[in-house]
């Protein structure tokens, strides 16, 4: 399955990639976030210890965690906003601990926690004009995403690596 999370500043990228996949398998979902109730995480840990596993804030995150738990690849489509995410994208991604694996592993000299190995992640980063610093945390904070869940993938900049995302849709449609 493909899950791909979409913030509103970037829906016609979303919706192109979406589309693209869609036309050469049928396990595609997509959620364009603005759409979305997704309050944030307030660390009350009451995932880790009242209801074990699911976030106590009843919200549609409820909606995309499942599909998410069951996917193979995670395509995120962000501006990037001070080297992140954006305010939605980042609010949905907290909520990806209740998706990991509770235990912490050393892998390569680094402490990690994660969802079974073969998971796919990609950040499509989109900006219009960004200082080199910007687009260097970026890459740094998906680099350190794929290390703490051992997931493979990568970051693509927009509009700077237009390549790189027609070989990320060419592979993504691959089942």
């Amino acid at each position: 399955m493909v899950t791909i999370l979409i913030d509103k500043a970037v829906a016609d990228l979303g919706k192109d990639m979406y589309e693209r996949v869609a036309q050469a398998r049928q396990d595609v979902r997509h959620f364009y976030l603005e759409d979305m109730n997704i309050e944030p995480c307030h660390a009350c840990r009451g995932c880790e210890e009242k209801t074990y596993g699911r976030c106590v804030i009843r919200d549609d995150a409820d909606l995309i965690l499942p599909c998410l738990a069951r996917s193979k690849t995670i395509v995120v489509i962000t501006p990037i906003v001070f080297g992140g995410y954006s305010f939605q994208v980042k609010r949905a991604l907290d909520k990806f601990p209740l998706l990991l694996d509770r235990h912490y592993y050393t892998r390569s000299g680094e402490l990690t926690a994660g969802k079974p190995s073969g998971i796919k992640y990609y950040a499509i980063g989109v900006h219009d004009s960004l200082k080199e610093e910007e687009i260097h945390v970026f890459r740094n904070l998906i680099l350190e995403t794929l290390k703490i869940t051992a997931w493979g993938g990568r970051s693509i900049v927009m509009p700077y690596e237009a390549d790189d995302y027609e070989k990320l849709v060419r592979e993504v449609r691959m089942p």
